[in-house]
């Protein structure tokens, strides 16, 4: 097939097809993987959260001035 030969409206509908089923596996294994690590990651964030409260109210109750 040459390159300067058009496409079908039948292949580029085929190829569109593809690409959107593609997509959505990609999202169904993101969501998968995502829901797999979420707690850690809500831990993790809860503990950064914590040690950031905790150095600003020191540094708070340090500058008083």
């Amino acid at each position: 097939m040459s390159s300067n030969e058009p496409t079908s409206l039948a292949r580029r509908f085929v190829a569109f097809c593809l690409s959107i089923l593609a997509g959505i596996v990609l999202l169904y294994l993101a969501v998968q993987m995502l829901a797999q690590f979420w707690g850690w990651f809500l831990l993790i964030a809860g503990i950064v959260a914590a040690i950031w409260i905790t150095v600003r109210i020191v540094q708070s109750r340090r500058n008083r001035w």
